[in-house]
């Protein structure tokens, strides 16, 4: 049977982080110092129980504190989702996100810019070469990158209307895919090889539509071909793209 005094020093733990003390938990159990010395070690061993950070890579520690947030905001939501919540499931303290991240707020700002499929989008050799392949590079990435990301673009696209504002106000002006997607083919209409007849946002969320259609919703989702679905996706906008003269 587990310790009743472990688990209230965990509590105490996650009220105080690092700054706990012997005498917060021994107020908290209703027992003396020298009872928790004597069944949980020093203040340093407390927290070597409940720190198994300790001595992690730092990109290991990351990567659960990423996972953690978005298993956390799929389960209560993204405002709901506390900072204790997170660092339980990534088993870390909280201290140690409170450490690297000063607060909620810069925790989801780092969450967002790790995901945010902008670094990928900029990458592609968009103004470069005809514009059917650089559209077809275009639908082909995102496609895979919804894909692999179901859970995260469910999470921004699906969620309540508050959580969506809040994210929106994390996020920065140029992490915005669908103001990336409208910018490219804002600049193909200038150019001449998109018809400027359909405004270029309209056209960006004709194109987020097919997206989704392929990548969310069941059954098909689960055994969507990107490559394929990029093919079928380009054949759509056939109607808009300007023939280039060799």
């Amino acid at each position: 049977m587990a310790d009743p005094l472990h688990s209230i020093a965990k509590q105490v733990f996650d009220q105080h982080g690092p700054r706990l003390s012997v005498s917060d938990i021994a107020a908290r159990a209703g027992v003396s110092r020298s009872t928790v010395y004597q069944r949980l070690g020093s203040k340093a061993d407390i927290l070597r129980l409940f720190n198994p950070d300790d001595g992690a890579a730092p990109a290991d520690i990351e990567d659960r504190i990423m996972a953690a947030i978005l298993k956390a905001a799929l389960h209560s939501g993204v405002r709901a989702a506390t900072i204790e919540a997170i660092a339980r499931r990534a088993g870390v303290g909280p201290a140690t996100i409170y450490r690297r991240y000063g607060d909620k707020d810069g925790l989801l700002r780092r969450f967002i810019a790790r995901h945010a499929p902008v670094t990928g989008i900029r990458a592609l050799p968009l103004g470069k070469g005809p514009v059917r392949a650089q559209l077809r590079a275009l639908i082909g990435f995102l496609l895979t990158y919804m894909h692999d990301n179901r859970d995260i673009v469910r999470l921004i696209q699906n969620g309540s209307a508050e959580d969506r504002a809040y994210l929106r106000a994390l996020r920065e002006a140029d992490q915005s895919t669908s103001r990336r997607i409208a910018a490219f083919f804002e600049a193909q209409q200038r150019a001449g090889t998109i018809s400027a007849e359909i405004p270029a946002p309209l056209l960006a969320a004709n194109l987020a539509g097919m997206l989704y259609a392929h990548t969310l919703f069941e059954p098909t989702a689960a055994a969507i071909d990107p490559q394929t679905s990029a093919d079928a996706i380009l054949r759509m906008f056939d109607a808009v793209i300007i023939e280039e003269t060799p």
